[in-house]
């Protein structure tokens, strides 16, 4: 019975250690897993902040490069219309002056003497004055009573170049028609112009660029 009794409690003493080691094993075992777990968790978010930080960079350089590209159409956009306004400049005066010539002849002719003056004040003798037809007639009248036109010849020819006149010498050729003068001055203009769109459009980039 004795012999009985003790085997009886060699295996429960058996089975409790038994028993004592599966827990420990599974205790072992769920540390691991939740570590796993843990790490796991760690990881997927170290990996989800590189990429967010990835997408934010890759976001700002294409933000970046937009706004580059917005702003040189804009740029584009806004130099069109500089030209724009540059050609219509220059028809502006074009008619202008073709109003002049028609609407207001003493006016015109008195424009047209002075560059008659000029013209031959930088020529030799003799001269051809060429000027528009039906303008010789003016020029006689006011540059003859001026004793300005000794040794030289008035003739009418269709000047294209919005009006003027041309004084031709054996040597030379003094252009002063319209059309040539604004085109020594049309640079100038065309500079000047071109600065205040220029300052202009560095405004408005400046302004949105604090939006």
């Amino acid at each position: 019975m004795q012999a009985g009794r003790e085997l009886e409690s060699f295996k429960d003493a058996l089975k409790r250690e038994h028993l004592a080691r599966i827990e420990r094993l599974e205790k072992e075992r769920d540390e691991k897993i939740t570590g796993m777990v843990a790490d796991g968790r760690m990881a997927v978010q170290k990996k989800v902040s590189a990429l967010r930080k990835d997408q934010e960079a890759r976001f700002n350089r294409l933000a970046e490069e937009k706004k580059k590209e917005g702003w040189s159409l804009a740029r584009a956009a806004f130099l069109e219309e500089f030209s724009k306004l540059f050609r219509w400049s220059e028809g502006e005066l074009e008619k202008k002056v073709s109003e002049l010539k028609y609407s207001d002849r003493a006016r015109y002719g008195a424009s047209l003497a002075a560059l008659a003056r000029e013209a031959l004040a930088s020529c030799g003798r003799p001269a051809v004055l060429v000027v528009e037809t039906g303008c010789g007639e003016i020029i006689r009248e006011t540059l003859g009573r001026e004793g300005l036109l000794l040794d030289v010849e008035v003739r009418e020819e269709n000047i294209d170049g919005w009006g003027g006149c041309r004084a031709e010498t054996e040597n030379e050729i003094i252009d002063n028609t319209l059309l040539t003068r604004w085109g020594r001055m049309k640079t100038v203009f065309s500079l000047k112009l071109s600065r205040l769109a220029n300052d202009s459009f560095t405004e408005i980039r400046r302004r949105s660029n604090k939006l």
